[in-house]
């Protein structure tokens, strides 16, 4: 079990008292629309498949609620690639960065990754600003379906080495 504690959060798998705080959390279309999967609204039928999905998850997979002060305020995951999103009253507080962080580090530390590879909807600045202070450069301009949205809309693939992820880390010490 996969656990990751950095100066104000707790990253720890997904706990059946998580799922309450999902619904309203992702019933916000300002949250749901810069994510591909989650649909809006967001409903209880939408925890509990999620749910489903953790228990049958793969192996491989890396999903962890991002918490403070023991409350889920988000969650994030490397399933193919970085992902993550926020509750919105704690948008702007350097959480994103702090989570994506701690996850990039085990991704490299822990499980010997070479590199990662994220994405993001064109327009979501500061989930762009996330990547890019973690080192990710971009790569790739196309599109992808939104599910929240019910369209497609541009989007930006990024990749981060682990050159790129050392260089990044000396720079924060």
């Amino acid at each position: 079990m996969t656990i990751l504690v950095t100066d104000r959060l707790m990253l720890r798998p997904l706990e059946e008292r998580d799922r309450q705080a999902l619904i309203p959390a992702l019933n916000n279309l300002n949250v749901s629309r810069w994510t591909g999967r989650i649909p809006h609204p967001y409903g209880p039928e939408d925890a509990e498949a999620f749910f489903v999905y953790l228990r049958r998850k793969p192996e491989d997979t890396l999903v962890l609620a991002i918490t403070r002060s023991d409350a889920m305020i988000g969650v994030i995951g490397l399933e193919g690639e970085l992902g993550y999103w926020l509750a919105e009253p704690h948008w702007g507080q350097g959480y994103g960065t702090e989570a994506a962080r701690a996850v990039a580090d085990h991704a490299f530390e822990m499980l010997e990754r070479e590199e990662l590879l994220a994405s993001h909807h064109v327009g979501n600045a500061a989930s762009r600003r996330i990547l890019l202070g973690l080192g990710f450069v971009e790569t790739e301009e196309g599109s992808a379906y939104s599910n929240a949205r019910q369209a497609d809309v541009p989007h930006m693939k990024l990749r981060l080495t682990r050159q790129a992820w050392k260089e990044a880390k000396g720079r924060r010490r």
